[in-house]
């Protein structure tokens, strides 16, 4: 049984399309057809039908799913157990981000670390905390980083790196002006605005929720916009005059004036989090992934463009 045809079937089931998992791993449509119906004559079953425009398993195929994933989790648990009694430089990473750390720190980092470690593969996702602490928990991922703690008897961690949270608002907003001030605003100032926030398990909308609760403010005292599924999405949004957003500072710092909006300083001590690393509690862990901790823990500054 050649794997791949394993690796392929999963993909295809995740993604219900074939032109998706054709385009993933570089193959073309009909070759990842031509995996498809090698695994349906190995085992004399249809293992795929189409519903409407998605490809969707039978109940087979939903069996050989389950017991594929499976078998490439242990296959990778073998690879990870064969790197941690090698004395080698090589090995795997897999890092999970939520969105801030994700898209605007850790690829310099990584960028550094590779610099050092060529050698070491590297993966990373990017969702919001509650997932990435998810997978952490299931050990589908070495190390994380997220914006918000969350309690999980299965994970351990540090505080990392601290955040500030900033308020932005089109260039045309009547605070546009506090922008160069350097008076900041008020939270309770902002009541009647129109507010745009990130989805429900997010970091940045938890920090954000608990700064206007530390000053009274309930969700339901806001005229809530919008809810983005991304730090992009909030920029769009705010960028296109539907509302104002509180997002970390690190999004802010990678704008650049690219875009048409002001960012403002929130008068308020509690405007700020940290970013945690966090990874699986357990007794023993890869060279490479207690390389990357340890990298993590002995950098002076974050790296930059």
């Amino acid at each position: 049984m050649n794997i791949n045809l394993f690796k392929t079937y999963v993909r295809v089931v995740e993604t219900q399309n074939l032109s998706r998992t054709a385009e993933e791993f570089g193959l073309s449509q009909p070759a990842v057809t031509k995996q498809i119906q090698a695994l349906e004559d190995i085992y004399g079953i249809l293992l795929l039908e189409r519903s409407g425009r998605k490809l969707k398993p039978t109940e087979a195929g939903e069996t050989l799913y389950e017991h594929a994933r499976e078998v490439l989790k242990v296959m990778d648990r073998t690879a990870k157990a064969m790197e941690e009694i090698s004395d080698s430089r090589k090995g795997s990473l897999c890092l999970g981000a939520s969105t801030i750390p994700g898209q605007y720190i850790l690829p310099y980092i990584i960028k550094n670390f590779k610099d050092r470690m060529p050698n070491i593969a590297i993966s990373m996702d990017i969702a919001d905390t509650d997932k990435i602490v998810n997978l952490v928990a299931e050990r589908e991922i070495d190390v994380g980083i997220v914006g918000g703690w969350v309690n999980n008897r299965k994970i351990e961690g540090y505080s990392w790196l601290e955040d500030d949270l900033v308020l932005i608002v089109p260039d045309n907003h009547r605070l546009a002006a506090e922008e160069n001030s350097g008076k900041g605003v008020k939270v309770t100032d902002l009541l009647h605005d129109r507010w745009i926030f990130r989805e429900k398990g997010s970091g940045t909308r938890k920090a954000a929720e608990e700064l206007l609760l530390s000053n009274g403010i309930r969700n339901d005292a806001l005229n809530i916009y919008l809810e983005a599924g991304s730090t992009e999405a909030v920029l769009a949004a705010v960028e296109a005059g539907m509302g104002i957003a509180i997002i970390s500072s690190w999004a802010v710092k990678r704008l650049e004036g690219q875009r048409r909006i002001k960012d403002i300083i929130i008068d308020d001590a509690a405007a700020k989090r940290y970013f945690y690393v966090i990874y699986p509690k357990q007794k023993s862990r890869r060279k490479s992934v207690e390389a990357f901790l340890d990298y993590l823990k002995q950098l002076d500054g974050i790296p930059g463009p």
